[in-house]
């Protein structure tokens, strides 16, 4: 039997890990070097092991990497969280020893492992992103700043969404909104539980349609939107939240105009957004 070739990737942002032998490690020195690193990794090895330490702007490259080299059958990915947020291993088993095939979000050309965010959420990241460029102002305290800083600035968007639901049924959406969520994973913004009935592995994606409001409504909405607390366990809307946010569970969506996307952290500029579930892509492993 060939033995199965192991690589470690650290994030260039990251310190390095202590107990980690950096002599047989490679760490990536900006963005887009992880994915190209990987992606020759895969394709050199389809079998090959890879483990990141990093973010989820790291698991995003892992996964795109992964996908662009055919490797996603063989190859496996094990997530070292030594990033800000560490949103999507929130969503992984919490045993010391896994292993799980997981969905991928695709859209358009590419994937994300975790969260799809349009709108608002989107805003709140970009300034986050310029918020982390500070010394004092890192991790969920950066994205909390970031929510306030937003929520000063217009709100609202008018989307005009087609979705495919589980039943095989398609509807549309159109109106003003303040935020689409399309989740593979529950967490994002270091710890907001947005979509608490998402499993990684289920074939679905959880969507949270939230519609435009004031801003008093919005502070009153997001202590219990942090929590989880807008979806019952039964994939209802909470009775204090329905007249703003609907929930859906569908396995492909399609936007007009969206103007960018935020995936996985990352900021992407999009115009038509084409949205679709890749049930049990890639292996991760603990």
């Amino acid at each position: 039997m060939v033995k199965t070739k192991e690589f470690t990737i650290i994030n260039s942002k990251n310190k390095s890990p202590a107990g980690v032998d950096l002599s047989k490690c490679y760490r990536s020195t900006g963005p887009g070097d992880a994915t190209e690193k990987i992606k020759e990794i895969c394709q050199g090895d389809p079998d090959a092991h890879v483990t990141i330490y990093g973010g989820d702007g790291s698991v995003y490259e892992a996964v795109n990497a992964i996908m662009s080299a055919s490797a996603c059958k063989s190859a496996s990915l094990t997530v070292c969280p030594l990033g800000t947020g560490n949103d999507f291993v929130k969503s992984l088993p919490k045993d010391d020893h896994f292993e799980k095939r997981i969905d991928l979000i695709k859209f358009n050309d590419s994937y994300c492992a975790n969260i799809l965010n349009i709108g608002f959420d989107c805003d709140v990241v970009a300034t986050t992103e310029k918020l982390k460029r500070l010394k004092l102002v890192k991790g969920s305290i950066a994205y909390a700043i970031g929510v306030v800083c937003t929520i000063f600035k217009r709100l609202g968007k008018k989307f005009e969404i087609e979705m495919t639901l589980e039943s095989g049924k398609k509807i549309r959406e159109i109106g003003d909104h303040l935020l689409c969520l399309v989740a593979n994973g529950k967490y994002y913004g270091g710890g907001f539980k947005s979509a608490p009935l998402a499993e990684l592995d289920d074939g679905l994606l959880d969507v949270v349609l939230v519609k435009k409001m004031s801003r008093f409504r919005f502070i009153r909405f997001v202590g219990g939107y942090k929590k989880g607390k807008h979806i019952l366990p039964d994939g209802s809307v909470s009775p204090k939240y329905a007249s703003i946010a609907k929930f859906f569970r569908c396995t492909a969506l399609s936007f007009k105009s969206v103007g960018r996307v935020c995936a996985d952290g990352e900021i992407i500029e999009c115009e038509d957004l084409d949205i679709s579930v890749v049930h049990k892509a890639i292996n991760i492993v603990k």
